[in-house]
């Protein structure tokens, strides 16, 4: 639960217009801060990766959903 609450916030924080998903540019904004250089085939890669329902965003359910992705992928590198 307070992980949820940290990533909730994060999300909150790139989703600059507060429409409830992260947009592309957002998305670019949020690789970007996190340490990932992407041009825009890695941008859409992304997308097609975590956007499950294919609407051109990301919504909160589907940025847990590849947070967590990422995170298990973090973990299992070390």
């Amino acid at each position: 639960p307070a992980d949820v609450a940290d990533l909730k916030e994060s999300f909150e924080a790139f989703d600059r217009n507060n429409d409830g998903s992260i947009s592309r540019r957002e998305l670019h904004s949020l690789l970007h801060t996190v340490g990932h250089k992407v041009n825009s085939h890695g941008l859409e890669n992304f997308l097609t990766e975590f956007d499950v329902d294919q609407s051109g965003t990301i919504d909160f359910e589907e940025f847990l959903n590849g947070a967590d992705r990422w995170i298990k992928n973090k973990a299992s590198a070390k």
